[in-house]
C-alpha cells in the first residue's frame, strides 16, 4: 500500500487513507460500518456476496466496497444512499429464503455475522414463504471439521485461506446457481492441518467443530488468553471454558508470533487437559505398589529422603532434569533448589539447545527471505506456523526452499531442490556446499573470507561427485542448490533438532558457519520443537549454565549469585544427561528428580539406568513410564491451570494464565518445587523461599538474569516480550572441518532416522480420541534399493531389529528416502520406538527381516 495518503468524502464525512485501499477499508478506519460476508482483512478480495455495495458518485451502478480502490475526493454513500441501502437489505432478505432459520442450536449463535446484519442491515421480516432448498446437513469433511451446506452464503472464505495461506486446494465450489455448494473433492478428504481456521473465518455456522459442537453457547464461555504449548512457535490462543472444563481453543492475534491462525493440533488436541487419566493425588511406593498419599505425607518424605541422601553420599550423589515443557517459573526454581538447596549442578533436561544454535529473529520476517534452507528441520510437523509463514513466503514473493533430510517432507514440493544425506554425512553435505558455492560464486564469495586460498587446498576433497558417496546427497542436486544460494539475497538457515545428531555439535556448526560466511553472513535459527526449549536454557536447566546463559565456571558471577542467592554455590562441574544415564547405572546417583519429562520412554538404555536409582522423585501429569519406576508421584497443573511464562524459538516471552482449577490435589510446578525447598532449609533461609504466586518468581528471575531487567508480567501484557537479537562478531575465515561418516556395521547395515508426526501417540495426543483417529499404523519407510536388498515389498510386515530389541512395522516403499536410512515416526508405535534407541541423540543402527 502506498505511504500516500488521498481524501475520500463518505457519508458527508472527510476521511484521509492510504492511496490503494479499498472503500471498505477507509469506510471501516472512519467507524463507519459497511456489511459484507466474504471480506476478510487477511485474504484478498473477491467481491463476492455482494453484500457491500454502496454509490460512488460518477461511477454507474452500485459497487462493490471491498474491491474499489479510493481515488482522490472519491464520494461515497453508503448509509445516505436509497439504493445502497436498499439493495443491502434485498441481499440479506435473498440469503435468508434459503438459509435454515435454526440459530437456537447453531454453534455460530452468538457470534455469527449473518445474525447481527440481519437485524443491524436486514429488512426485519421475510416475506419468503416457500419450502426452503435442502441440502446436506451434518455432512463430515474431516474427522475434525462438519459442513452444513444449506447454511452457507458461498462467501469462498474457506476456500481462500486454504489457497492463500496453506496452499491446500482441498475446497472448492460445485454446481450451479441455486444448488451450488462447497465441497470436498471426490474421494480426497479435506486433510490439511489449517482447516480449523476456516471454521473461524465462516461468517455463517456452515462449518463448525465436531469437538466443539453442541458443547456449549459462546456466551456461557469463559475466555482466557493463553500460549499453545504443544511446539515451539507458542502460538498465541483463547481457552474457552465452561463448567470447569476447555470447550475449545482458538486464535488470538499476534502479528508478532501466529498471525491470527493457528493449526489443527493446537486447536484440537486439548483433550489432555481434563482427560480421566490425569494424576490427582500424591502417590507413595509402599510394598512395591504406589499408593495416594498426602502432599504432606509425599512432601516430607522427599525432604527427609534427600536429606538423608545428602548425608550420606553428598550433593554430587543427587540429579534432576527440568524440561523444556514446563514453564519458565518451574525450570528457574528447580535449578535454584538443586544448587542452593542441595549444592549440585547436577542439572539438565533432555532435548536441550544445542550449543552453538541461536534463536530465529522473527516469525513475519520469513515472509522476506528469498531463499530458506531447512536443515534437519520439517516445520510442517515439528512447528506449523513457521511452514505457514514459509508459504506466505513461497506464494507472495516466489521464495525458493531448500531442504536437507534423509527423507522428503512437505515443504520438498516447492522444487527445492532435496538434499537427501544420510544421518553422519552433514559435515560432507556442508563442506560440499561450501566447495560448490565457491565454484559456483568465483570471486563474490571467496572475496569474503580471509583464508580463501588456504581453505581450498582441503576443500579439494568434497566437489560433489566426492560427496555423494561419503553423504548419498546427488552431485546433481548439490550444484543445483549452490547456484541458488548464490543468486540469493536474503537467505536464511532453519536447523532442526536432528542436524547434529550424527555429526556432533560443534562440528556440525563450524561447517554452517562457513557456508554461511561465504553468503554474506546469512542468519541461521534453531527451530526448538518444544514448546519452551528456548526458556529451559534460559533459566539454567544445564549444569554449565546459571540462568541466563551465564557461565557457571566464571568465579564473579558464581560469588555474585552466591550473594543474591544467600549460600555459597558449588564450583564442581555438574553431570549432563548423557553423564547421568552412566551414573545412574553404575549406582553413583543415589537421588533424581524429574519434572515433566519421560526419558524411560525415549530410550530403553533411559529406562534400564532410571531402574537403578533408590530414590526417583517424578512430576507430572500422566502416570507416564519413567513416572511407573518412582518412589514418589507428583500430579502437576497443567498449562491451562497454572500462571507463568514461556520463551518460543524467537526468544519471546509470553505469558499463560490459569482457565480453571486443577484435577483434585495437582499443584502448579512452581508451587510444589517452593513447599518442598521449605521443608529443607533452615527456618532463617525459608523466607527466601516464600513466593506467593508465579509472579514473584518472575520478579526474582528479571533480578537474576540480566537482559530481563525490568521485566513484570504487567510490562510482558498481552503480546509478550521478545529481546532484541545478539550480536555476534562475524567470523572472517573458514575453519576445517572434515567429514567423518560413521563406520559401516554388517549386521546393521541401515541407518534409522526418526521425526515427528503432527499428530502421534505421545503423552498428549494419546488423550484426545478425535486426533487419534488421524494417527496412522505404525509404519516404516525404506528405498526400492533398501527392499531389494532385504527382498522386502511394499506393504509387507517386518521386524525392524536393532542391538536393543526389535519392534513390528508394515513397509512403505518410496523413493522419497535415501537409500541405506529407514525412517519410522515417533511416538507412532507401541511399545515405542525408544525401544529401538540406545543414544536418542546419537545414531542407531537397524536392519530389517520379514515377519513369518
Amino acid at each position: 500500500m502506498s505511504d500516500q495518503t488521498v481524501c475520500v468524502i463518505i457519508d458527508g464525512q472527510e476521511v484521509r487513507c492510504p492511496a490503494g485501499c479499498t472503500v471498505y477499508e477507509a469506510a471501516t478506519t472512519a467507524g463507519i460500518h459497511i456489511p459484507t460476508f466474504c471480506h476478510h482483512p487477511k485474504l484478498v478480495p473477491v467481491g463476492a456476496c455482494r453484500q457491500c455495495l454502496v454509490e460512488v458518485e460518477g461511477m454507474r451502478g452500485l459497487q462493490t466496497a471491498c474491491t474499489t480502490p479510493v481515488r482522490d475526493n472519491m464520494v461515497v454513500k453508503v448509509h445516505t444512499s436509497p439504493a445502497a441501502v436498499k439493495a443491502r437489505k434485498a441481499n440479506i432478505e435473498f440469503l435468508l429464503t434459503n438459509h435454515p432459520l435454526d440459530c437456537p442450536v447453531c454453534d455460530k449463535g452468538g457470534e455469527c455475522p449473518l445474525q447481527n446484519q440481519a437485524m443491524q442491515d436486514g429488512p426485519g421480516q421475510s416475506r419468503y414463504v416457500e419450502e426452503k432448498r435442502h441440502k446436506n446437513k451434518r455432512y463430515p469433511l474431516s474427522e475434525l471439521i462438519v459442513l452444513d451446506q444449506e447454511r452457507c452464503v458461498l462467501c469462498w472464505r474457506c476456500i481462500r485461506f486454504l489457497d492463500e495461506w496453506a496452499d491446500d486446494h482441498e475446497l472448492d465450489l460445485f454446481g450451479r446457481g441455486a444448488d451450488t455448494r462447497i465441497d470436498t473433492f471426490p474421494g480426497r478428504p479435506l486433510r490439511s492441518k489449517w482447516q480449523g481456521n476456516t471454521i473461524d473465518i465462516c461468517p455463517v455456522g456452515a462449518l463448525t467443530s465436531r469437538i466443539f459442537r453442541f458443547e456449549a453457547r459462546v456466551w456461557e464461555l469463559t475466555n482466557t488468553a493463553s500460549v499453545c504449548p504443544l511446539c515451539g512457535v507458542g502460538c498465541n490462543i483463547v481457552l474457552g471454558v465452561k463448567n470447569q472444563k476447555v470447550r475449545r481453543i482458538t486464535p488470538r492475534e499476534n502479528m508478532e508470533v501466529n498471525d491470527t491462525w493457528i493449526c489443527d493440533k493446537g486447536r484440537f488436541a486439548h483433550g489432555f487437559v481434563d482427560h480421566p487419566d490425569r494424576l490427582k493425588t500424591p502417590l507413595i511406593r509402599r510394598n512395591g505398589k504406589l499408593e495416594p498419599a498426602t502432599w504432606e505425607e509425599a512432601l516430607d518424605l522427599i525432604a527427609a529422603r534427600l536429606n538423608a541422601i545428602l548425608q550420606e553420599d553428598g550433593p554430587q550423589a543427587m540429579a534432576a532434569l527440568g524440561s523444556n515443557q514446563v514453564t519458565n517459573e518451574a525450570n528457574y526454581l528447580l535449578q535454584r533448589f538443586m544448587r542452593v538447596v542441595l549444592g549440585t549442578n547436577n542439572v539438565d533436561h533432555i532435548g536441550r539447545i544445542p550449543t552453538g544454535a541461536t534463536p530465529l529473529t522473527s516469525l513475519p520476517g520469513l515472509e522476506h527471505r528469498d531463499v530458506i534452507v531447512l536443515l534437519g528441520c520439517d516445520p510442517s510437523t515439528e512447528a506449523p506456523l513457521v511452514e505457514l509463514w514459509i508459504k506466505k513466503a513461497v506464494l507472495r514473493h516466489g521464495a525458493r526452499v531448500l531442504v536437507a533430510n534423509p527423507h522428503q517432507i512437505e515443504l520438498c514440493r516447492y522444487g527445492g531442490p532435496w538434499l537427501g544425506y544420510r544421518p553422519g554425512g552433514e559435515v560432507a553435505l556442508l563442506n560440499g556446499l561450501v566447495r560448490a558455492v565457491l565454484d559456483v560464486g568465483a570471486k563474490d564469495q571467496a572475496a569474503r573470507a580471509a583464508n580463501i586460498e588456504e581453505s581450498r587446498s582441503w576443500l579439494k576433497a568434497y566437489t560433489p561427485e566426492r560427496v555423494e558417496p561419503l553423504c548419498g546427497t546427488p552431485a546433481a542436486a548439490l550444484r543445483q542448490a549452490a547456484e541458488v544460494l548464490v543468486q540469493a539475497r536474503r537467505p536464511l538457515f532453519l536447523v532442526g533438532p536432528a542436524w547434529t545428531k550424527g555429526s556432533g555439535e560443534q562440528r556440525a556448526f563450524d561447517a554452517l558457519a562457513n557456508l554461511t560466511l561465504l553468503l554474506n553472513d546469512a542468519e541461521t535459527g534453531f527451530v526448538a520443537g518444544d514448546a519452551n526449549a528456548w526458556g529451559a536454557l534460559q533459566m539454567g536447566v544445564a549444569p554449565h549454565w546459571y540462568p541466563g546463559q551465564q557461565p557457571c565456571q566464571d568465579p564473579e558471577i558464581r560469588n555474585r549469585l552466591s550473594s543474591f542467592w544467600g549460600t555459597k554455590l558449588s564450583p564442581v562441574p555438574g553431570l549432563d544427561w548423557d553423564g547421568m544415564l552412566p551414573a545412574c547405572a553404575q549406582g553413583k546417583l543415589k537421588g533424581m528428580w524429574i519434572i515433566g519429562s519421560d526419558p524411560a520412554h525415549r530410550s530403553q538404555t533411559a529406562g534400564e539406568a532410571l531402574k537403578r536409582i533408590p530414590f526417583l522423585v517424578v512430576q507430572d501429569l500422566f502416570m507416564t513410564e519413567t513416572a511407573t519406576l518412582a518412589q514418589v508421584v507428583l500430579p502437576t497443573a497443567s498449562f491451562a491451570e497454572t500462571e507463568g511464562t514461556l520463551t518460543n524459538l524467537t526468544g519471546r516471552l509470553q505469558m499463560i494464565r490459569p482457565a480453571k482449577r486443577p484435577p483434585g490435589q495437582a499443584r502448579p510446578d512452581w508451587w510444589i518445587i517452593t513447599e518442598l525447598a521449605r521443608r529443607m532449609v533452615e527456618s532463617k533461609r525459608q523466607k527466601s523461599w516464600d513466593f506467593a504466586s508465579a509472579a514473584s518468581v518472575f520478579q526474582e528471575i528479571a533480578k537474576v538474569i540480566p537482559g530481563y531487567r525490568g521485566l513484570s508480567y504487567t510490562t510482558l501484557g498481552e503480546a509478550g516480550w521478545q529481546p532484541a537479537p545478539a550480536q555476534v562478531k562475524a567470523r572472517r575465515h573458514l575453519v576445517r572441518v572434515e567429514a567423518d561418516p560413521p563406520s559401516a556395521d554388517p549386521n546393521y547395515p541401515l541407518e534409522l532416522v526418526t521425526g515427528r508426526l503432527l499428530y502421534d501417540r505421545g503423552t498428549l495426543l494419546r488423550r484426545a480420541s478425535r486426533i487419534q483417529n488421524l494417527v496412522p499404523s505404525p509404519y516404516v519407510i525404506i528405498h526400492p534399493d533398501t527392499a531389494n536388498q532385504f527382498g522386502i515389498a511394499h506393504g509387507d510386515p517386518v521386524w525392524l531389529i536393532s542391538s536393543q530389541g526389535q519392534l513390528p512395522f508394515t513397509v512403505l516403499v518410496s523413493d522419497e528416502i535415501v537409500a541405506g536410512t529407514v525412517f519410522v515416526p515417533w511416538n507412532v508405535s507401541d511399545p515405542p520406538v525408544g525401544m529401538l534407541v540406545s543414544e536418542p541423540e546419537g545414531l542407531t543402527r537397524v536392519r530389517l527381516a520379514k515377519q513369518e
